[in-house]
């Protein structure tokens, strides 16, 4: 069996997908499994031990031909995103079996679903497994699906990451919480300003510092609460940095998946996006206003273009959380 699954999008949208693809890759054993993401997601799922290989597809450098030959010769080709190229590349390629969500393709698959609006609120990786149920029969236990899976990688980035905290005023096998203060997506994002008062807060009450990293635009942040490690991380010294950390306090974006991937307790601030769809099933709180507007994402769609769902959240609530996290967590990992 020759399976090829397709999961292009964010990086945290990759890590949600792999519960499913080590269920596939047992199910259908002895089976070749391709997974196929966008080059952004590359590094956290090269050596996954349930996949075999890696197809990282750029559509603007590598054009339609490649993608046609990679998926001749598959048996299976299962679609867990919206994406119209691969579908037509594996219809064309005349692959028997392929199943993925209607949207803009039905006329490719030859399983084709709807979205249903009961998805908009279930944790994604339930959706994989709803998908595969309904189209191909095949059950996947809740408790499997709730289980993320990242490269083993990441613990050879370990050693640079450590000189890299050592250089940011952190000491070898000093506690640090973790935290990533700007999402992708403005809606989704905090107030800056209250982002370092609660780093602050957290300094002040156990004496251990917030470890901060991201790219782009640096942010400005200042005190002695904070290490700064921002635009100087590769993307597998990240998921090290979040699996040795005691904490990670986020907004609604991929460090929280990363979070869940490597077993670290985690505090997320949610306001536009569906904690049922997005929240990590263990170790993990949400701090919500709960303004009747929210959460709007999904097909619901919103006309907002301030997010008073965040602003509306006070540090005071940020920091009870995270003393409900750490104090559900005391002891785990000495």
């Amino acid at each position: 069996m020759n399976i090829m699954v397709v999961k292009q999008g964010g990086i945290g949208d990759v890590l949600l997908v792999t519960p499913v693809l080590k269920w596939i890759k047992e199910h259908y054993a002895p089976c070749h499994l391709t997974l196929m993401v966008f080059p952004n997601a590359e590094d956290l799922v090269e050596g996954l031990p349930f996949v075999d290989e890696v197809f990282s597809y750029d559509k603007k450098k590598q054009g339609f031909l490649p993608l046609w030959r990679k998926f001749r010769g598959k048996d299976m080709a299962l679609f867990f995103d919206l994406s119209y190229r691969p579908a037509l590349a594996a219809a064309l390629a005349r692959v028997p079996v392929r199943m993925g969500l209607r949207h803009k393709r039905g006329f490719w698959l030859t399983h084709p679903l709807p979205w249903r609006e009961s998805m908009d609120s279930t944790y994604e990786p339930y959706v994989f497994g709803e998908m595969l149920e309904e189209s191909l029969g095949l059950t996947i236990p809740r408790e499997a699906l709730s289980t993320l899976y990242v490269t083993p990688a990441i613990e050879e980035a370990r050693g640079t990451l450590m000189e890299k905290l050592h250089d940011a005023g952190l000491r070898e096998g000093e506690a640090y919480f973790v935290s990533s203060p700007v999402t992708a997506f403005f809606l989704k994002n905090w107030p800056m300003e209250r982002w370092e008062a609660l780093y602050q807060r957290l300094y002040e009450t156990y004496g251990i510092k917030t470890v901060v990293f991201g790219t782009g635009e640096h942010p400005a942040l200042s005190g002695e609460g904070i290490c700064d490690l921002w635009g100087d991380l590769t993307l597998r010294e990240v998921g090290a940095l979040i699996k040795g950390a005691r904490l990670l306090v986020n907004g609604d974006s991929m460090p929280i998946h990363l979070a869940a991937a490597t077993g670290t307790p985690c505090v997320i601030l949610q306001g536009f996006s569906d904690p049922e769809r997005w929240r990590p099933r263990r170790d993990a709180v949400n701090v919500r206003a709960d303004l009747p507007c929210s959460p709007c994402d999904g097909y619901r769609g919103t006309s907002c273009t301030f997010p008073r769902c965040m602003e509306a959240i006070s540090v005071e609530l940020a920091f009870d959380a995270c003393t409900e996290m750490l104090t559900a967590t005391e002891g785990r990992g000495e």
